[in-house]
């Protein structure tokens, strides 16, 4: 949030702008604009902060620099959450009409005649298919606790105010209330559609127009649904050996010849690739890059983890002239790594270390971890990472 509020005096207010009518494009779709994603593309909170942390610079002008009063951001900020919470429940509802219910249920609760209701006239947008209403509800009720809970925690850091005591409740119902009322919204959320509808139904036909939403509304199966999955680093072996393995039956599908490749696994996707080689060296905006940190421009965007195979050591990367080398999580019997496989010893995988690193992506800490591996071993400012 420091950040954000930073970037406001530091960046151009036109850049700013552009960037807010980006993001405002997915949920206000206009099909004249290239490139808008879809709405399942979109990670509907990641849409939150930016527009609302953005929003202040439509009150810009040349040479005034105009801020909305408290009363215009309380109001700004609510219905930039409506407008959120919307599009989000509206992506549930599109994901689940891909599932078949489980059980058969009997609820007949208010929620599930809401939600029964909306989702008649999401589906008739389609021609899709009819789902139970309880399910719908069930799906969405789920689905949004993991996007309720950070725009809490979001709204608490930029605002000031102290959430609920209820929210430390063990059981999901309660905590779903809490929310609710810590972030002015009903408890049947589908009451929003019924507020806002004249403005909403609109946008729904733009929605469901997508070829995406379209597809899943007639029943295909997707690979997205709610709540989403958090992200993780790749299954290793247990057995060391198996990497190497894997390593020396690897070919280089840019190379013909015979000549001594080294083999790197990225830890985020699985792809094997064919580092420190010209063979598959890249033109990337006029600048030659090795097979890495070209890989790491599309799988992490700029930000990568791997690992060396024949070297035993993990290779974190940051751009195009960054990185640092990092002790891989392979230890032998005597607890110990063995970086160059120099002593030959078995090597098996430390669950612990592995955590850990999973832990430095996670919490956005690699970045930080080759600044301070820079700051302790001066060798690596030497070294050509651009190629790697």
């Amino acid at each position: 949030v420091q950040f954000a509020a930073a970037q406001r005096t530091t960046s151009p207010q036109v850049l700013i702008q552009k960037h807010l009518i980006r993001l405002l494009g997915v949920l206000l779709p206009n099909f004249k604009v290239e490139d808008t994603p879809s709405l399942l593309e979109v990670d509907m909170f990641h849409v939150l902060v930016g527009i609302v942390l953005s929003f202040p610079s439509l009150y810009w002008e040349d040479a005034v620099d105009l801020q909305p009063s408290s009363i215009s951001s309380a109001y700004n900020h609510l219905y930039l959450f409506h407008l959120t919470t919307l599009a989000h429940i509206t992506q549930i509802v599109v994901s689940s009409a891909t599932e078949s219910p489980t059980a058969r249920s009997s609820d007949n609760s208010e929620e599930a005649r809401s939600a029964q209701s909306f989702c008649r006239e999401v589906c008739q947008y389609a021609s899709g298919q009819d789902i139970p209403g309880w399910h719908v509800w069930d799906c969405v009720k789920k689905g949004i606790m993991p996007y309720l809970r950070c725009a809490a925690l979001f709204f608490h850091y930029l605002l000031g105010v102290s959430p609920p005591e209820e929210l430390l409740q063990v059981s999901e119902e309660g905590q779903f209330k809490a929310l609710c009322s810590y972030l002015s919204l009903p408890t049947n959320l589908f009451l929003l559609f019924q507020e806002y509808w004249d403005t909403v139904n609109p946008l729904l036909q733009r929605w469901c127009a997508d070829p995406v939403v379209l597809s899943c509304l007639k029943g295909k199966s997707i690979a997205i649904r709610y709540p989403r999955k958090r992200n993780s680093l790749i299954e290793l072996p247990e057995d060391y050996s198996c990497l190497l393995n894997q390593a020396s039956q690897f070919r280089c599908p840019r190379s013909s010849d015979d000549e001594q490749k080294h083999p790197v696994l990225c830890l985020f996707c699985g792809a094997m690739l064919c580092s420190q080689n010209t063979c598959c060296q890249e033109l990337v905006n006029g600048e030659e890059l090795g097979a890495c940190t070209s890989h790491a421009l599309q799988c992490g965007a700029g930000v990568c983890m791997f690992l060396k195979i024949r070297e035993c050591k993990v290779v974190l990367i940051e751009g195009k002239t960054r990185g640092c080398l990092y002790p891989a999580p392979y230890l032998d019997e005597y607890g110990e790594t063995d970086p160059g496989l120099k002593r030959g010893n078995p090597l098996h995988l430390c669950r612990e270390r592995y955590r850990k690193l999973h832990l430095l992506w996670q919490q956005h800490c690699i970045i930080e971890e080759i600044a301070r591996s820079q700051e302790t071993n001066q060798i690596f400012f030497g070294f050509n990472w651009q190629l790697l």
